[in-house]
């Protein structure tokens, strides 16, 4: 139920950023998103958590699950190295919609994580707030959940 409370309480705070009226991002806005979600699995794929952690704002914050809030870049890349660690070789990300309002821009697609032969580990869902800086697009908030059942309570 904590868990629960946390993720919807960071979807809300995330949606706050981007109005829900806020217009379909343009063309170009979304292809430099895609792009950058491309190079973030693929800087992921080759182990490098140190460069996932150059990809998000020296603001942001990470909304794992099973995890307190994750705020800054040291902070943010031991996360990915534990991800790294704990046997995901690569993902693939799939942006499904991205919306945008002046230098923000929220991103929801779905992922898959990967083992060393490929093999799909888990699928899930994300939402990614993009945040303008200095002319690119870095990443602001990053909230992503699994797509598997949750455990049942004994």
């Amino acid at each position: 139920m904590r868990n629960a409370m946390r993720t919807m309480a960071a979807v809300a705070s995330a949606a706050l950023l981007v109005p829900a009226s806020a217009p379909a991002a343009t063309p170009d806005t979304r292809a430099a998103i895609e792009k950058a979600g491309a190079d973030f699995a693929a800087t992921f794929t080759k182990g490098d958590a140190a460069g996932v952690a150059a990809m998000y704002a020296a603001d942001a914050q990470l909304f794992p699950p099973e995890s307190d809030i994750v705020t800054g870049g040291a902070a943010i890349q031991k996360v990915w190295q534990g991800v790294i660690d704990s046997g995901v070789k690569g993902m693939k990300l799939t942006t499904l919609d991205v919306v945008e309002s002046g230098d923000l821009a929220a991103e929801s697609g779905k992922a898959e994580l990967h083992g060393a032969d490929g093999q799909v580990l888990e699928g899930g869902k994300y939402l990614v707030v993009w945040k303008r800086v200095d002319g690119r697009w870095k990443i602001l908030r990053d909230i992503w959940n699994s797509n598997a059942p949750a455990p049942v309570a004994k």
